[in-house]
């Protein structure tokens, strides 16, 4: 839980960034594997000679050898980026709507504490000032009560994460 807590924005910077990213990349896949049918040109091959054992036309013998699945090297690296910016995206918006709805079940101080000292890394004297431009009445003072805070944020997200 940390560890998700301690890598929210860089999941939340590169969910965005993949959100833009993998519309862009399947285009260019689609774009290319269009491209390669509309160019590929294979030899012919002269009536009556030896070997081949598919089609003698060539338009014939592509259409096959794209129908039986083959792809270049080059379009199978593509849709292996495209997979995993996927599954990296599927990684980031997991640790997101977790951490979300772990803030769900802590109230505004407790939120103020997790997310400038666990999520953002700020110091504890950070979150003090901070706690003190928030909550002037109410202020907490010393670390050893921002601990405490933090101690119990903690236990409320452990109990809604089911932990």
């Amino acid at each position: 839980m940390n560890r998700m807590l301690s890598d929210y924005r860089r999941c939340a910077a590169r969910r965005d960034f993949l959100k833009a990213q993998i519309p862009l990349a399947e285009r260019q896949l689609a774009e290319e594997k269009e491209s390669m049918l509309e160019n590929a040109v294979l030899p012919g091959r002269a009536p009556g000679t030896p070997g081949g054992g598919g089609p003698g036309n060539p338009t014939a013998r592509l259409a096959v050898k794209f129908a039986s699945g083959y792809q270049p090297q080059y379009i199978r690296e593509m849709a292996g980026d495209l997979r995993r910016m996927q599954d990296e995206l599927q990684e980031c918006d997991t640790v997101c709507r977790c951490v979300d709805a772990w803030r769900t079940a802590l109230n505004e101080r407790e939120r103020l504490v997790i997310d400038l000292h666990v999520i953002g890394g700020e110091s504890y004297a950070e979150v003090l000032e901070a706690f003190a431009r928030r909550f002037p009445a109410t202020a907490i003072t010393s670390r050893d009560g921002l601990r405490r805070m933090k101690q119990r944020a903690m236990a409320k997200i452990e109990a809604a994460a089911g932990v």
